[in-house]
């Protein structure tokens, strides 16, 4: 039977190596967090490239059979590489991150709904605050306006953003870009408050104003 000296160091090992993989494991998400900023930095970028060539902002959907046309498929081919659509930290798309050789990666695939737009941003609303197009930069308070964020959905409504907890995958919180292009990494309580437990969202941060 070992001593308790012997009982000691090992537990002393196992503590230390329990600490340094945890260290590890956040170096990890941080980096995964990092890139997913950088990735709205892109769709951002290419959303203003659009934006530019057509005068407006990309269709948020089209309605056609037999499936949805979404904004990622207007703003996909102003991009660099399609995997800016993936998110490495969402589960269902980390796997594009491990290997750029996989057999599973296509185009079609890195298109699915790792971040979402801004639900709201739509030519009606553009109209209704009188902006003379629905452009971006017709924005009253762009620093204040969210554009695309994490999502599970190629399109979020604050309820639905705060209804699926596994949006929040970066330490419980979430990667959004406004629209003056700043990347805040936040809380669903940056956007309201909470009376009980009832969440009041502040829309001022997505309406069109």
């Amino acid at each position: 039977m070992r001593t308790w000296r012997e009982l000691v160091a090992v537990i002393g090992v196992v503590a230390i190596l329990a600490l340094t993989l945890g260290m590890a494991g956040m170096r990890s998400e941080s980096a995964r967090r990092t890139l997913c900023q950088a990735n709205l930095r892109e769709i951002f970028r290419a959303e203003q490239q659009y934006e530019e060539e057509h005068g407006i902002i990309p269709p948020l959907y089209i309605e056609q059979l037999p499936s949805w046309i979404f904004w990622h498929s207007f703003v996909a081919p102003l991009v660099n590489d399609v995997r800016v659509f993936a998110c490495p930290s969402d589960p269902r798309s980390s796997y594009l991150f491990e290997e750029n050789t996989s057999p599973l990666f296509s185009g079609t695939v890195a298109l699915t709904s790792c971040y979402g737009m801004n639900r709201f941003l739509l030519a009606a609303g553009a109209q209704k605050a009188h902006a003379p197009a629905a452009r971006l930069k017709y924005l009253q308070q762009p620093s204040r306006t969210v554009v695309f964020m994490d999502s599970l959905r190629p399109f979020v409504t604050p309820d639905l953003l705060w209804g699926d907890k596994r949006n929040f995958r970066h330490d419980q919180k979430a990667n959004y870009i406004f629209a003056d292009g700043a990347v805040k990494h936040l809380e669903q309580e940056f956007f309201g408050t909470f009376e009980g437990d009832n969440f009041l969202t502040d829309f001022s941060r997505w309406h069109w104003r």
